[in-house]
């Protein structure tokens, strides 16, 4: 009789077991189904950050440009002079590599601000021109050192191997003295 409650028990102990496995492996089991579809409903860092970003640009001199990181991609707001205005101004957009007129590169009522995306169209690669110090090019615009594309101060492609006008984020003015990038 001894042996027979050996067995009996041994046998409990292994119908436990198996159910405390079985149970632990239809955790594990759906623990791996819910987990992208949690993952999938969470922004992400990139999402998040980039989706709305406040800027002031009230401080930004005139003829300079102040870069800011957004959605991943360089964004250059620049603040341009009265001359820099009137002379893009009077520019005929059917005379340019990429066909855009001076009120399609700006908002109305914030004529002075410009704001794209600060890469070069051809071979993507940042821009100089941010500072009135830096190499402009024959436009006073933005140039690509990779390539050597030029650009204007409203960022229409005016020369080079490039083949587009720099990039307009999404943005919006809140008061004169803030945009909303997103």
């Amino acid at each position: 009789m001894a042996e027979t409650a050996t067995t009996a028990e041994g046998a409990v102990d292994r119908r436990d077991f198996l159910t405390i496995l079985a149970t632990a492996g239809g955790l594990v089991a759906s623990a791996a189904i819910a987990w992208p579809l949690i993952d999938a409903l969470t922004p992400d860092g990139d999402a998040s950050a980039g989706e709305r970003l406040v800027v002031t640009v009230s401080g930004i001199a005139e003829n300079s440009a102040i870069a800011v990181q957004w959605a991943g991609l360089p964004v250059y707001i620049r603040k341009l002079t009265a001359q820099q205005m009137s002379d893009n101004q009077e520019i005929v957009p059917s005379t340019l590599p990429d066909p855009a007129s001076y009120a399609a590169r700006v908002q109305p009522g914030h004529e002075g601000v410009v704001v794209v995306v600060g890469l070069n169209t051809g071979v993507p690669c940042e821009l100089e021109g941010n500072a009135p110090t830096d190499p402009r090019g024959p436009f006073d615009g933005w140039l690509s050192p990779c390539d050597g594309s030029a650009y204007d101060p409203l960022g229409r492609l005016r020369a080079g191997p490039a083949r587009a006008n720099l990039a307009i984020p999404p943005y919006k003015f809140l008061n004169a003295d803030q945009i909303q990038l997103g």
